[in-house]
């Protein structure tokens, strides 16, 4: 048989209720991973850092690099544009050169070629005017007064192949260079002068040598 329960006589029920215990302060808690994973990312870790680095590296090297390769290049370009120039202006004075020996040639042979041939130039003009001009009524052909005589028989027989019904007069001038003529006729004439073709000629050759200094000029610039 169950005893009954004793009743607790000196509990006061009108006693207010005792505080819960005070609980302390939970710290925080801090994160923590054991030693092996720690050990491979700090040697992960390690191995970002040397690549990162070797990239900076090799990115300034590089452009280093380009940029000494550039200065090079700029040096290189100056250089080769100083070589053409000189080359050109050698190239220049050659032509020039090969030019003034050319015309002091073909004079030393023209002067040659016309005192053993005097008359070939004359012969080669006049065979040109007679045809056109067989209906003329006269020619007169100047020449030096030299070959007034060795020309004679080369006309008559011009006049004869070209069928010229005019009058040819042949007329000699002391002051005519040998080789030179002059075909003259009622409404025009062809004269042919050595020292002003030789001018033309100079001329020509001038302005060839200038239009090729200006060229060398520009690519100077």
């Amino acid at each position: 048989m169950v005893s009954p329960a004793r009743f607790n006589f000196d509990l006061d029920f009108q006693a207010a209720p005792a505080p819960p215990p005070r609980q302390k302060p939970r710290e925080p808690e801090v994160p923590t991973v054991d030693l092996v994973t720690h050990l491979v990312q700090l040697g992960e870790a390690d191995s970002k850092a040397r690549a990162e680095g070797l990239a900076a590296g090799r990115a300034s090297a590089e452009a280093r690099a380009a940029e000494r390769l550039a200065d090079e290049a700029g040096r290189i370009a100056k250089a080769c544009q100083a070589l053409i120039k000189t080359v050109d202006a050698e190239r220049l004075a050659v032509e020039r050169e090969a030019v003034d020996l050319a015309l002091a040639i073909a004079a030393k042979l023209a002067g040659r070629l016309i005192e053993r041939e005097p008359l070939a130039e004359v012969r080669a003009l006049l065979a040109e005017c007679l045809g056109p001009l067989r209906k003329a009524p006269h020619l007169v052909l100047r020449i030096n007064a030299e070959d007034c005589d060795a020309i004679r028989p080369h006309v008559d027989k011009l006049v004869r192949e070209t069928g010229f019904e005019g009058r040819m007069v042949i007329l000699g001038e002391d002051d005519m260079v040998r080789g030179d003529c002059r075909i003259e006729w009622a409404d025009g004439g062809i004269v042919r002068d050595s020292s002003r073709l030789t001018a033309e000629i100079e001329a020509s050759i001038g302005r060839y040598i200038a239009a090729r200094e200006a060229v060398v000029a520009k690519a100077a610039t």
